[in-house]
């Protein structure tokens, strides 16, 4: 039954999919590994509706073979959900190919679950369970896919973004070659935060220093606007230094990472960027499971962890990390040592 209506869909003139996966800036970028098996499967006619939050459309602005469609308030319940009762209403009116439901938790399972489809893979249909803490999350995702797209290969599928191709000369008068520094803190402008997951300025500016003293490369750095009372804590006053703080769109940092010798930054949406985008990614871990969440790559660069490697780490979301008094894994994680990936 099902191989009967997977070839009638693939004699049709025009496909049309609708991709559920509405997490944050890593997460979206990981489930971009779908994207092409399904064009490989379907053809470049292929159309993709994909739901997302509106703070994350611009992730598709250059990328001609996705529509965003925007969800503003995921946690409502679908009948006070405007965003996702439209959804439902208009494939009621022109159904979906396929519909592919990527979220690992329950908020969007009444969207697959009531939107119009001949095919309908992840939850609350057909979602593959087994081993998802044992390999990356894009590996993962794409064993959905192939739970029912049984044909398509997903060996050599990576993440993908479209950057917007600008000028960096000319754009960011930056002029020479350059490394590109990622110091993000996510929620610090938010009180009583911990940033597990970052690299502490101390040793930001230490690697900063050396970059300077020991390299001739540029130094570029990168973060959100809500980051800039943390990252203004560094001595950036140099002329080989241009900060960029809040002053990039996602598709021109895609374009500034492409074109950079190397990026560093700790387990944050940035380092996702740099994954599909730069030659060389240095990715600073500790508390987070690299293996799990870590950037995937796009297939012909290299990623390097940065990381100590205590006993007690992984540790995030568990018990313990919070009775860990200080971040050991990150404050341990010195300069040098970074340095040393930096000029391998």
């Amino acid at each position: 039954m099902l191989e009967c209506i997977l070839n009638e869909i693939m004699t049709k003139k025009k496909k049309r999919i609708l991709i559920i996966r509405c997490g944050l800036l890593g997460d979206t970028i990981d489930s971009t590994a779908v994207v092409k098996p399904l064009v490989d499967h379907y053809g470049e006619r292929l159309e993709i509706d994909w739901v997302t939050k509106p703070n994350l459309q611009m992730l598709f602005e250059y990328d001609k073979r996705i529509n965003p469609i925007l969800i503003r308030f995921t946690n409502l319940p679908l009948l006070l959900n405007i965003d996702k009762l439209k959804i439902i209403f208009k494939s009621f009116l022109n159904p979906y190919d396929a519909i592919i439901n990527l979220e690992v938790g329950k908020k969007f399972v009444s969207l697959a679950k009531y939107t119009k489809s001949k095919i309908k893979v992840g939850r609350p249909n057909r979602y593959v369970a087994e081993n998802i803490k044992d390999e990356h999350r894009v590996r993962h995702q794409l064993r959905i896919l192939q739970s029912t797209f049984t044909d398509i290969n997903i060996e050599n599928t990576f993440p993908y973004l479209v950057g917007s191709e600008i000028d960096i000369k000319e754009v960011y008068k930056i002029n020479r070659e350059y490394i590109v520094m990622c110091p993000t803190n996510s929620k610090y402008h938010k009180s009583n935060h911990r940033g597990y997951r970052a690299w502490p300025l101390k040793n930001w500016q230490e690697l900063i220093d050396k970059i300077l003293l020991k390299t001739d490369l540029d130094i570029v750095v990168t973060g959100h606007s809500t980051e800039r009372e943390f990252i203004n804590q560094l001595n950036l006053n140099h002329s080989r230094i241009h900060n960029l703080c809040g002053k990039t769109s996602i598709p021109n940092l895609v374009e500034i990472m492409q074109k950079s010798v190397c990026a560093i930054a700790n387990d944050s949406g940035s380092v996702h960027v740099a994954g599909v985008s730069c030659q060389k990614v240095i990715a600073l871990h500790g508390p987070t499971p690299f293996k799990e969440t870590g950037p995937y790559g796009s297939g012909s660069n290299k990623i390097i962890e940065a990381n100590i490697y205590m006993k007690c780490s992984p540790c995030y979301n568990t018990e313990a990390i919070k009775k860990c008094p200080s971040n050991l894994c990150m404050i341990n994680l010195t300069a040098d040592m970074v340095f040393n990936y930096v000029i391998k």
